[in-house]
């Protein structure tokens, strides 16, 4: 398992290497995807059983890809 970003792993024996949360099975592109689409951190936070750093860090990580994409 490597550390990718903080609080963000990617480990070829958990979801094909996809970058998760640090110690849980959850894609960060699934999180985001779940806060684009409507969901509010506290929703999120409750139904995965994550912290507000663990969420900050999932909003980190995708932070510069969307900053590339407004360019």
């Amino acid at each position: 398992m490597q550390e990718i970003a903080p609080g963000i792993v990617s480990d070829p024996e958990i979801l094909g290497g996809h970058p998760i949360v640090k110690n849980h099975r959850i894609a960060v592109s699934q999180l985001l995807g779940q806060l684009v689409g409507g969901m509010t951190v506290q929703e999120t936070r409750g139904d995965y059983e994550l912290t507000d750093a663990e969420i900050q860090a999932v909003l980190v990580y995708f932070a510069p890809a969307a900053k590339e994409k407004d360019r």
